[in-house]
């Protein structure tokens, strides 16, 4: 054989070396894929056979940010599969959205007061029964209550404020939505103080123009929203003084900020969770497709991290990922991924 056809044959036998990785690895995706499939094989919707779709919020939203990065997850591992996220209004949506079977999944406010009214079926929509359908795959992001107020408020203490005008946001439900806290506190928000109702935005624009003295703020696990980081960037912020033995007593979970954790802090202070961002399903998701969906974000919760920097604090702190989200239980498929790794220390729920 001369030096020609040899190099001919070699090419001959690396194309089809080449080709049979090629075939290799489409099966082993379609495989991958395939898996999924069969979990997915009992969801009432079209796509049910390619992947899910996970209600979300408004884009740009943490929500819709964490529906996401789950999307891109899942993309990654199961190529063949179609996930897609929905723009939706938001946990009581979602739920709708569950409940009907236009989605698989959904981000929701799992402890919030709109989510608790839910299930015990307060504020719904006339004929609509209770959400006790809603199942906790897991958790991701605490969102903690605080109350910010200007320097010169005089405010450093829930003692201090009454009779001050208090940023409070727009809706109504932003009002339930920290009453508990308030009140664990000793605050009787409508007669202890002068109440101003303010979008995100324009709450920290009137404290800079001495037209409030303080507000509601919140973080996403410690992150802090743009709007806050510009405000305190501009000027001092003071972190009023929250009771942590009230807040427990009062049946929330406290956590703690160390000094310098926020914008001007200089002492250890501790606010609640308001509610938990988490990932849910309905009732009659498979077990073994709940076990898998929730293996593979934990699996890949770095991935989710890249996107949402937020969910580094339950990393940093695994309990998160499975907190409490009474009233609504866990998942059993969820149960048995979380005592496999050893962070499930609850019975098993209803």
């Amino acid at each position: 054989m001369n030096a020609s056809s040899y190099v001919i044959r070699r090419q001959r036998d690396a194309n089809r070396i080449e080709a049979r990785s090629r075939r290799g690895a489409r099966i082993a995706a379609a495989t991958a894929a395939g898996l999924l499939t069969v979990a997915l094989v009992s969801l009432p919707v079209a796509h049910a056979l390619e992947g899910f779709a996970v209600g979300t919020a408004s884009a740009g939203s943490t929500p819709h940010i964490l529906g996401t990065a789950m999307q891109q997850v899942f993309s990654k591992k199961f190529p063949e599969g179609r996930f897609e996220v929905a723009v939706t209004g938001g946990s009581i949506e979602n739920s709708r959205l569950l409940r009907s079977g236009d989605t698989n999944l959904g981000i929701v406010s799992i402890t919030g007061a709109a989510m608790r009214n839910a299930w015990h079926g307060k504020n719904l929509e006339p004929g609509e029964e209770p959400y006790r359908e809603i199942r906790t795959l897991m958790g991701f992001v605490h969102i903690i209550g605080h109350l910010i107020a200007t320097k010169d408020s005089g405010i450093r203490t829930f003692a201090d404020i009454k009779g001050k005008r208090i940023g409070l946001g727009s809706s109504i439900r932003t009002s339930a939505l920290h009453e508990p806290f308030w009140r664990s506190q000793g605050v009787a928000w409508i007669d202890d103080v002068e109440e101003v109702p303010l979008s995100s935005g324009d709450r920290y624009r009137f404290m800079a123009e001495g037209r409030i003295e303080g507000a509601l703020a919140w973080t996403v696990g410690t992150k802090l929203a743009a709007i806050i980081e510009e405000y305190t960037s501009a000027n001092e912020a003071v972190w009023v003084r929250a009771d942590k033995e009230a807040l427990e007593k009062a049946g929330l979970t406290a956590f703690a900020f160390e000094p310098g954790s926020l914008p001007h802090l200089d002492f250890t202070n501790y606010g609640p969770s308001l509610t938990m961002s988490a990932l849910a399903a309905r009732d009659d998701m498979p077990e073994d497709e709940a076990y898998t969906i929730v293996k593979t974000l934990h699996e890949n919760i770095e991935d989710i991290v890249l996107l949402l920097p937020a969910v580094r604090a339950a990393v940093e702190n695994p309990a998160v990922f499975t907190s409490s989200s009474d009233p609504f239980p866990y998942h059993p498929g969820a149960i048995r991924y979380w005592k496999e790794v050893g962070l499930w220390d609850r019975g098993d729920e209803g």
